[in-house]
C-alpha cells in the first residue's frame, strides 16, 4: 500500500506463534526450567514443599530475557508471560500463583509492573487466589524518572528486575511473606531510572512504532515502544551519561557519601562495545560526584525488542537498609539473565600496567654486519623512495582495496610510509638489522590491524636474520627476504597463490636468487619485472587468503590491493639502489 511503512525483519516463525516459540525456546535451552505452555508459565522444577515464599513475576513478553530468564534460585520461581508488550490475562498469572503455592507454603509475593494492564490483570489474580485460600500477596513496583509525576507513579523499568533480585534472594534465606514486601516497598522509594533510545522498536510484523531522526535521541522512551518525553541531540556517550544522571540524581537527593548500585540496561540492540562505555562513565560521572558506585550490573536485562538505547537505573544504599539490599544483590543465582556475580562485586582498585614486562624489546641482541656511510646514505634513499611511492599511491590502493575489502589498504600504508619517513629523520642506519626491528615495531604501533601485523612480522623475521648474518651481500638480504615471507605464511596462512601480497614478494625472491651472480643492474631489474609480474598475476587469481577470500568473487577484481602495494615499494627501492650504483 502507498505510504505504508516498510515491516521490520524479524527471524520469527509468525507474529502470532513468536511467544509460545519463544517460551519453547528458553526451556530448550535451559531445560531444568518447566515450561506450562497452557499458561505460558515459566517455573523452577520443584517436588516436594520448600516451606518459604515463592517470588513470581512476569509481563508482556519482547523484554526478554525479563522475565523467564530470570527464573531461577535466588531470583524468581516463576514468570508468566503475555502477549508482546500486553498483559498476561488473570487466569494465567492464578494458574502460576497456584502451582508455586503448591510447593512453597510459605506463601507467593507476586511483583507487579506499573503498568495500567498489568496492575488489573496482576491484582485479580491475587484477589482470586485470596478467596481461594492462597497465601499471596502483591507489590505494584516503578521506578522511571521520566513518568514519575503520574498520579500511579512512575512506570516500572529495568527496576523491575532488581526488585526480583532483592526477593528472590530474601526468599531464599528464609524470610516471610510479609517481610519481603514490606523490604521491596521501601526499596522502590529509593530507586529511579531514566534512559535514552537512539531508534524505535517495532511490533512483529509491523513497521517501527516511531521515527528518530539520524541525530537526534529520545529521552525518556518506555519499554513497551512508546516515545519519550523529548527529542534532544544526539551527544557523546558522556554527555548523554551525564545528563541521565544528574536528573537522576537530583530526583533521588543523592550527595557526596552516597553509597549506590547501579543497573545499566540494554534496551535490545545496544552493542557491547556501547554498553562498556556508558559503564565506564556512569561510574567516572558518580564518582566525580562523590558519590560511591559499590556495583554495576550491565546487559539485556528488561529490553524493547530491537530498541537502540539504554537506561541507567540507580539504587540508593542507604545508612538504614543499604548493607541488606547490596547482601541481597550479592546473593547467588543460577538465574540464566541475571548478569552480575562474584565478579561484579567491588574490590581493590588496582588498574594500571606493569611496565617491567616490556623493557626489552623481545629480539636478541645482536646487530649483525654494519653498512658503511655510502651504503647508510643509500639504504636512506630507498626507504624514503619506498615511502614516497606509498604516500603517492593511496588512492589508488584503497580503489583496489574497496570492492573485497575495506577500502583503507591505501590510507594504513600511508601511515606506516609517514612513520618510516618521520623514523629516518634521525635514525642510525648502520646495522639494517636493527632498522628492519625499529620498521617492525612501527608497522605494529602506527599501521595496526591485519596489515600492520603482516608486515610487522615479516619486519621482524628479516631483522633475525639480518642479525644472524656474517656479512651484508645479496645473499644476506635474500635469506632475510625468504625468512619474512616464511613468518608471514606461518602466521598469516597465505601462500603464493592466493591472492595476497606474498605472490608480489614471493614472484620477486625467485627472480632475485635467479640472478644472484648477474651483475647488480641485471639483478635490480629483474626482480623489479618480476615483482610486476607477480602483481599483476592477482587480478585472475580467487582470493584463497586475506579479506577478499571471505567475500564472493563476484566483489573481487583487479589486482590485490595488497600485492600492488608490495610492487610499489618493491619497485622504488629497488630502482633506488640502482640509481646510487
Amino acid at each position: 500500500m502507498a505510504g505504508r511503512k516498510p515491516v521490520t525483519k524479524k527471524v520469527i516463525n509468525s507474529p502470532e506463534t513468536c511467544v509460545d516459540d519463544n517460551l519453547r525456546g528458553v526451556v530448550a535451552v535451559y531445560p531444568a526450567l518447566k515450561l506450562h505452555p497452557k499458561h505460558r508459565v515459566i517455573t523452577v522444577r520443584t517436588k516436594n514443599d520448600t516451606g518459604r515464599v515463592a517470588v513470581l513475576g512476569g509481563g508482556g513478553s519482547g523484554h526478554e530475557p525479563f522475565a523467564a530468564g530470570m527464573v531461577g534460585s535466588g531470583m524468581l520461581d516463576g514468570a508468566v508471560a503475555g502477549g508482546v508488550f500486553a498483559s498476561p490475562p488473570t487466569g494465567h498469572v492464578l494458574y502460576g500463583i497456584a502451582h508455586l503455592y503448591k510447593y512453597n507454603s510459605g506463601g507467593v509475593l507476586v511483583i507487579i509492573g506499573n503498568y495500567t494492564g498489568d496492575r488489573l490483570n496482576f491484582g485479580k489474580a491475587i484477589e482470586k487466589a485470596k478467596i481461594a485460600g492462597i497465601k499471596v500477596e502483591g507489590l505494584i513496583v516503578g521506578e522511571d524518572v521520566a513518568s514519575s509525576q503520574n498520579k500511579t507513579g512512575g512506570r516500572s523499568m529495568v527496576g523491575e528486575v532488581i526488585f526480583y533480585k532483592l526477593c528472590g534472594a530474601m526468599a531464599q534465606k528464609g524470610y516471610e511473606l510479609v517481610s519481603i514486601r514490606d523490604m521491596a516497598a521501601e526499596a522502590n522509594k529509593y530507586m529511579a531510572t531514566l534512559g535514552v533510545c537512539l531508534s524505535a522498536c517495532s511490533l512483529p510484523g509491523q513497521p517501527p512504532l516511531f521515527e528518530i531522526l539520524a541525530d537526534e535521541m529520545e529521552l525518556g522512551a518506555g519499554v513497551h515502544g512508546e516515545a519519550g518525553i523529548r527529542k534532544m541531540k544526539l551527544g557523546t556517550a558522556r554527555e548523554v551519561v551525564a545528563m541521565i544522571l544528574d536528573q537522576v540524581i537530583d530526583h533521588l537527593k543523592l550527595k557526596a557519601g552516597d553509597r549506590t548500585a547501579v543497573t545499566i540496561d540494554n534496551l535490545g540492540s545496544t552493542s557491547f562495545l556501547e554498553m562498556n562505555i556508558i559503564s565506564a562513565e556512569t561510574k567516572d560521572y558518580l564518582e566525580s560526584k562523590q558519590i560511591v558506585v559499590e556495583r554495576i550490573f550491565s546487559g539485556h536485562l528488561k529490553t524493547s525488542l530491537e530498541m537502540h538505547g539504554f537506561q541507567i537505573c540507580v539504587l540508593h544504599l542507604n545508612r538504614e537498609h543499604g548493607d541488606l539490599w547490596l547482601e541481597l544483590l550479592d546473593f547467588p543465582t543460577d538465574a540464566a539473565g541475571w548478569t552480575g556475580g562474584v565478579a561484579s562485586q567491588r574490590g581493590e582498585v588496582d588498574h594500571g600496567d606493569d611496565l617491567t614486562l616490556l623493557q626489552t624489546d623481545g629480539r636478541k641482541m645482536t646487530s649483525g654486519p654494519s653498512l658503511s656511510s655510502k651504503q647508510q646514505a643509500v639504504l636512506k634513499a630507498s626507504l624514503t623512495a619506498a615511502a614516497a611511492a606509498l604516500v603517492k599511491s593511496e588512492a589508488l590502493l584503497n580503489r583496489l582495496d574497496s570492492g573485497c575489502g575495506d577500502g583503507d589498504c591505501g590510507i594504513t600504508l600511508k601511515k606506516f610510509a609517514q612513520a618510516t619517513l618521520s623514523y629516518l629523520e634521525n635514525a642510525d642506519l648502520e646495522h639494517p638489522s636493527s632498522v628492519l626491528w625499529a620498521l617492525s615495531e612501527a608497522a605494529e604501533t602506527d599501521m595496526g590491524g591485519t596489515s600492520g601485523g603482516i608486515y610487522s612480522l615479516g619486519l621482524a623475521a628479516a631483522s633475525q636474520a639480518l642479525a644472524n648474518a656474517k656479512c651484508n651481500d645479496p645473499a644476506a638480504w635474500l635469506s632475510a627476504w625468504e625468512q619474512a615471507m616464511s613468518a608471514i605464511t606461518k602466521y598469516g596462512g597465505a601462500e603464493p597463490g592466493d591472492r595476497t601480497m606474498l605472490d608480489t614478494l614471493h614472484t620477486a625472491a625467485s627472480a632475485f636468487k635467479a640472478n644472484l651472480n648477474a651483475d647488480l643492474k641485471t639483478l635490480l631489474q629483474k626482480t623489479a619485472d618480476a615483482a610486476e609480474v607477480g602483481c599483476r598475476a592477482t587480478a585472475n587469481m580467487t582470493a584463497r587468503a586475506g579479506r577478499a577470500s571471505y567475500v564472493s568473487e563476484e566483489h573481487v577484481s583487479g589486482e590485490d590491493a595488497g600485492a600492488r602495494a608490495a610492487a610499489l615499494w618493491l619497485r622504488a627501492v629497488l630502482d633506488s639502489i640502482a640509481q646510487a650504483y
